[in-house]
């Protein structure tokens, strides 16, 4: 994965966070994601805006865990809201 790629949700999904959990809709499909705690905080910085690079870093500013644990949980989740067409990636 590209660290320098912008995550965008997907047009066709709705997301609102309900008690620290991101509940995640998929308008075609009429899919419903829960998303865990962190993943929800990822989900928050998930804007389209921010890099991949700058999510981890992020990440790693709130949680007390390695760069290399960051970079691979980040990147295994990002790959799969993408797999999933929750989000999509832009260069």
């Amino acid at each position: 994965m590209n660290l320098n790629s912008c995550p965008t949700p997907h047009p066709q999904v709705a997301a609102q966070i309900v008690d620290e959990e991101a509940v995640i809709v998929l308008a075609d499909a009429g899919e419903v994601n829960v998303l865990d705690p962190v993943g929800t905080r990822i989900w928050e910085l998930i804007d389209g805006v921010r890099t991949v690079r700058q999510i981890i870093d992020h990440i790693i500013e709130e949680y007390e865990v390695s760069l290399e644990e960051v970079e691979r949980d980040v990147q295994e989740f990002l790959e799969t809201l993408v797999k999933d067409k929750i989000v999509e990636l832009r260069d």
